[in-house]
């Protein structure tokens, strides 16, 4: 080993277990990122190729095409760390994890029935709806479920809790208690929206704030119920629920308030 590997060795032993643990939970998020936009490009290259692009089907799950990428991400990050049971915590699910997935998105309509207003109060408009995640109508296309359930309910939503709920929270686990990782998690999972925002030419900047403090309490959501369930299919789940479903516009047009 030579002289500087040694000396850069000693710098990461150095840090505290905390703060090497954040960071290494940052440059997964950013590197997940990044692959995730190459994913999206990939993906449109290849739909494009095959002359699929604008079939109704692909129209309705474009818009996840980033969970391609993340996909990538974590097989190789696995392959890497060869602890799959660290990281991807999974089982059929028990009553106890039905009552989760029942609960979640009850909290995620509490959350948008009361975080909408203050957030418009304080001048954060919610993204242009072309390019918010879940913004295709499949209550009015009801061909286009069977692709919706494959590819959000199976591939997209897995792919994206496997990285942020599994992979980042794994790594933060190994140095912060329930409480910090699910915090951490949380707002590393709101940044990663935020960036996204920042990357999409049609979402304003307030736009792209409000994005992520809308994502950063449902990935605290998330991460709590993972911890609590130690099953990606809680999470999984109610994550392509909350991609299909309104809950709290459901909520304002059953009690307007």
């Amino acid at each position: 080993m030579t002289l500087a590997t040694d000396r850069e060795s000693d710098s990461g032993a150095s840090l505290p277990p905390r703060v090497r643990a954040g960071l290494a939970a940052l440059g997964i998020t950013v590197v997940a990122l990044v692959t995730g936009i190459v994913g999206i490009v990939a993906a449109g290259v290849v739909l494009r190729a095959v002359g699929v692009l604008t079939a109704p089907a692909v129209w309705a799950l474009k818009l996840h095409s980033v969970q391609v990428g993340f996909a990538a991400f974590a097989a190789v990050f696995l392959a890497w760390r060869g602890d799959l049971g660290h990281y991807c915590k999974l089982r059929v699910p028990t009553l106890a994890d039905a009552a989760w997935i029942v609960a979640i998105p009850l909290v995620f309509a509490a959350q948008g029935v009361v975080l909408s207003p203050v957030l418009a109060a304080l001048g954060l408009p919610h993204p242009d709806q072309g390019t918010a995640v879940g913004s295709i109508d499949l209550a009015t296309r009801p061909l286009l479920w069977p692709a919706a359930f494959v590819g959000m309910f199976l591939f997209a939503a897995p792919a994206e809790e496997l990285v942020y709920r599994g992979i980042v929270q794994g790594t933060l686990r190994r140095a912060f208690d329930v409480a910090g990782v699910v915090v951490l998690g949380g707002l590393l999972f709101g940044l990663m929206h935020v960036l996204i925002g920042f990357l999409t030419p049609s979402v304003a900047p307030a736009g792209a704030l409000r994005w992520g403090l809308t994502t950063a309490l449902p990935g605290m959501v998330w991460g709590y119920a993972y911890e609590r369930t130690e099953n990606l299919i809680v999470t999984a789940v109610t994550h392509a629920m909350s991609w299909t479903i309104s809950f709290h516009e459901l909520v304002l047009e059953l009690a307007p308030l």
